[in-house]
């Protein structure tokens, strides 16, 4: 059973500060991550650096406050029914519902607040506004209170009708996604760690035509066999996998952003291949 000792960008750290004074991270050049793993087993695959060219995708995930709850219903005569409650302990502010249909509103959108739900008692306060655009419904509450329950209530003489939904508040989350879209692997002889630079021609290559207009990150992880003593080992897996780091900044190719590494990787090194 094949056993490894893994090591943290964050243990060594200061070298990378050194680099990043040297080469900045700047405009749209991929980002390198890289890390070192030493092996218990013998062998040139444990006597190896990985490469992976990483496309990454960002993609913005729009999701309801959580903090107000929404319910709507809908029968077939049209009439709609709503229901809001602001599960907070703040106001929530700026509360707009929207529902495409086409037709019209019939008369007025009325709301109530609810004192009570067992029994049933109710408060009538408002008239909300609302506008029709584009064969859009748009009805605005301009506040609730913390714990606050509303109750919407109108009729639509529509022909087509889609459910109400909430289009504001809403919290934005991105959502990243990594795809690996090429691998290198470079071998080395038994406690060598220097990289012929033409052996790394098409890499360098490839990672200098990567488009600008998308994001890469450029994964590297040095490995190194148990042919030698422990500390030996461990050093000589790391000068491998910054060897080749240093070649790609060295051929302005690619960056590493300092924050990223004393904030990011500090405790989580990339998993092995």
């Amino acid at each position: 059973m094949k056993r490894v000792i893994r090591f943290s960008a964050g243990l060594f750290f200061a070298s990378l500060v050194f680099v990043n004074q040297s080469y900045p991270c700047s405009g749209k050049l991929p980002r390198i991550r890289w890390d070192y793993e030493v092996s218990t087993e013998k062998g040139e695959e444990y006597r190896r650096v990985d490469v992976q060219i990483i496309k990454v995708e960002r993609y913005e995930n729009i999701q309801p406050d959580s903090s107000l709850s929404f319910k709507a219903e809908i029968n077939p005569q049209g009439f709609v029914k709503i229901e809001l409650h602001n599960r907070s302990n703040r106001i929530v502010k700026d509360i707009i519902i929207t529902q495409t249909l086409e037709g019209s509103v019939d008369g007025l959108v009325k709301a109530k607040r609810i004192l009570s739900k067992s029994p049933l008692v109710a408060e009538d306060f408002i008239t909300a506004p609302y506008h029709m655009e584009n064969n859009r419904l748009y009805i605005g509450i301009a506040r609730m209170m913390p714990g606050e329950v509303l109750q919407l209530g109108y009729r639509l003489q529509a022909s087509f009708i889609n459910r109400p939904i909430l289009l504001s508040p809403v919290v934005k989350r991105e959502r990243v996604e990594e795809k690996v879209i090429r691998n290198y692997t470079f071998y080395f002889k038994p406690g060598q760690s220097e990289v012929d630079i033409r052996s790394l021609e098409k890499l360098l290559m490839e990672v200098r035509l990567l488009p600008e207009e998308e994001e890469h990150i450029i994964r590297v992880k040095g490995y190194a066999d148990a042919s030698g003593p422990y500390r030996i080992s461990s050093n000589l897996a790391k000068k491998r996998a910054e060897k080749l780091v240093n070649q790609m900044l060295i051929e302005s190719v690619a960056c590493i952003e300092s924050y990223f590494y004393a904030e990011g990787l500090t405790g989580t090194p990339i998993e092995a291949k």
